[in-house]
């Protein structure tokens, strides 16, 4: 195992350690919650708040602490879309999850913007004008998420890929999952999350 330390120890370290893996928690016989880069079976949960290469803001003042609060607050936001637009909830909190951790500032580095980060030609074209209204954001994300699944034929897997990669690029690859591995890491991820239902 890489890296197993507990909480407090992890919660410490983290916001000054620059890491590119994904973190996992583990509960043990005594109910004491753990961290680490490496799941070694699937009693480990991913945790997908410190992604330093998903945002700029996700790993600078945002914390597990936050990361809750906003998951707290924007939960019935994100039903009430997932219910409008005919989307399952749990997978549309898998993707705003995936995309910025809850985090409503989260800016890509290609300046994708929000909780489920858009970007400005995207947004525009789904009357989104303020990318960083959380309402919005959500909605606007949602619209766009429902118009993927109508168009590839409500497979999840291949929505999901284009959401990442755009529909040309699923397209192109022959309806398939486009053979990027930024793209096969998110819709993987997604699904695992969608999958746990939490």
């Amino acid at each position: 195992m890489k890296s197993l330390k507990p909480f407090w120890l992890l919660a410490l370290l983290l916001p000054f350690t620059a890491t590119s893996a994904d973190i996992y928690t583990y509960k043990d016989s005594n109910n004491r919650f753990y961290f680490t880069d490496n799941k070694m079976d699937n009693s480990y949960r991913l945790l997908s708040v410190f992604r330093p290469n998903l945002t700029k803001q996700t790993n600078q003042h945002y914390s597990i602490k936050q990361y809750r609060k906003n998951k707290a607050a924007f939960t019935p936001l994100i039903y009430a879309a997932a219910k409008q637009h005919h989307i399952d909830p749990y997978l549309l909190l898998a993707i705003v999850d995936t995309e910025s951790a809850f985090n409503p500032n989260a800016v890509s580095k290609t300046g994708a913007v929000g909780l489920m980060q858009l970007m400005p030609k995207t947004a525009k074209s789904l009357g989104v004008k303020k990318r960083r209204n959380p309402k919005q954001n959500i909605q606007g994300g949602a619209l766009y998420f429902r118009q993927l699944l109508d168009q590839f034929n409500h497979d999840n897997s291949l929505a999901l890929a284009a959401y990442n990669a755009g529909p040309t690029a699923v397209v192109n690859a022959g309806n398939k999952i486009p053979n990027y591995l930024e793209t096969k890491h998110y819709v993987s991820k997604v699904l695992a999350k969608y999958n746990a239902k939490e």
